[in-house]
């Protein structure tokens, strides 16, 4: 098993470790030819060069709309299955995706991490603070 130099996380996979070394030293070997752009794995890289070609690889079953990245496509067949695989912890209602997920626990927690730049009013969902904000320029 190989060990993190910097913290206890290990795998038996070297690769994997020092992939995970990464995150600590903040290294990216990897750079984007267009845009020069870079990243810690090859992987990011990849799905970052598709903005650049356009390619979108991953077609929905149901509606043959396209995708560029693997996480996308699987939030979007959850509109057509239904399927809401994250529940709260206080009240159990489900979500189709954890960032969903995460401004619905707001409302238990009372937490309000956006703040508007110009009066400091604070809100619970970045959406709203910038909807607010348009409100100042009128």
């Amino acid at each position: 098993s190989y060990i993190c130099t910097f913290c206890n996380y290990s795998s038996v996979i070297l690769t994997n470790v020092k992939k995970h070394i990464r995150t600590h030293t903040g290294e990216r070997p990897y750079s984007c030819t267009v845009c020069s752009k870079r990243f810690s794995a090859k992987t990011n890289l990849n799905v970052h060069f598709r903005l650049h070609t356009g390619a979108l690889p991953y077609e929905c079953p149901h509606c043959k709309k396209r995708f560029n990245q693997k996480t996308n496509i699987k939030k979007h067949i959850r509109t057509h299955t239904g399927e809401r695989p994250y529940p709260c912890t206080v009240c159990e209602k489900r979500f189709s995706s954890k960032a969903n997920l995460n401004v619905h626990f707001r409302l238990h927690t009372g937490a309000l991490p956006f703040e508007c730049p110009q009066c400091r009013k604070r809100f619970n969902e970045k959406r709203s603070m910038l909807l607010h904000l348009m409100t100042h320029n009128k």
